[in-house]
């Protein structure tokens, strides 16, 4: 069967700017622009790490990390920032990974994002958790770390990982008043990434290679763009075009150096716009992990 095609990119080249500084950013497996500070991102450990947000230049400079009261980080592994009411600065953060399959409900805590200063933040800094969606998938269990919010429809999108092709679900932002989980809404599938070649598979995480594993959304809600393994794909959707039929299209290539180009860009795990959506940024999990630039489309 021939692998799916994709479309030219018009995209640059990717660019390395930095890298995270921060010793305890380990296994960064999100990564986010603030949406009140420039040149200000957000990231998060995956499992084991603690329930913490760091702060970080585009440059990887570390700015210290701001303790989520009252969350437990099982497996972090997204976060997206987004304005409440078109206002309030809000980050989510995705507790959504389930590599064995264990667990029959996801917590998403959303957080006020935090105010910055420009200097680092004290070791007791924490931010309180403003709400929560438990979550538990209709069809059994799922592994995920492609997570976003969709402000203009208020809903959370939720890409899974180890299905072939992945699975596209959604959930309100706002959950019902209820203490029993939301069930997530399988709305399609993501068909046209292309599957692992036979250079791939002699190659480091060869055998994962499409697998999806970051989400973000475009600032004007216009397109999106899933991370995995190898490259990116930019998915564009109509005016009136839902994400399930924006997915279901042929994607564009954003390419990326492949890990043996750069050792420091191999688990790669966290891709964000930038706050004016005119760039791409992309690290991975690893100390002193690689931090990418890759510039908008030229029309």
């Amino acid at each position: 069967m021939p692998a799916p095609s994709v479309k030219s990119t018009r995209f640059g080249v990717a660019e390395r700017i930095g890298h995270i500084e921060d010793p305890r950013l380990l296994e960064c497996s999100g990564l986010e622009a603030s949406l009140t500070v420039e040149d200000l991102f957000w990231a998060v450990n995956d499992s084991g790490n603690g329930p913490y947000l760091y702060a970080l230049g585009s440059d990887g400079r570390g700015f210290g990390r701001v303790k989520v009261a009252g969350a437990q980080n099982r497996d972090w592994e997204a976060l997206d920032a987004f304005l409440w009411k078109g206002r309030r600065p809000m980050i989510l953060i995705a507790d959504v990974g389930d590599n064995r399959a264990h667990y029959p409900v996801h917590t998403l805590y959303v957080v006020p994002e935090p105010a910055f200063n420009g200097t680092p933040y004290a070791a007791s800094a924490e931010i309180n958790v403003a709400w929560r969606i438990r979550f538990a998938y209709p069809d059994g269990k799922h592994d995920a770390e492609a997570v976003a919010v969709d402000t203009i429809s208020q809903k959370v999108l939720v890409l899974t990982k180890r299905d072939d092709p992945p699975i596209l679900f959604e959930l309100p932002l706002i959950p019902p008043s209820t203490a029993a989980p939301v069930l997530a809404k399988k709305t399609g599938r993501v068909g046209h990434i292309p599957p692992p070649s036979a250079a791939d598979l002699l190659l480091p995480y060869g055998t994962y290679r499409a697998q999806p594993t970051a989400l973000d959304i475009s600032p004007d809600g216009r397109s999106a763009v899933v991370l995995t393994y190898k490259h990116a794909y930019l998915f564009e959707r109509g005016a009136a075009e839902s994400w399930a039929a924006a997915f279901s299209a042929v994607p564009v290539l954003i390419p990326l150096p492949l890990p043996r180009q750069d050792t420091g860009l191999g688990q790669r795990e966290a891709i964000s716009f930038a706050a004016d959506g005119r760039a791409l940024y992309v690290t991975a999990e690893g100390r002193h992990a690689a931090i990418y630039r890759v510039p908008g489309q030229t029309k």
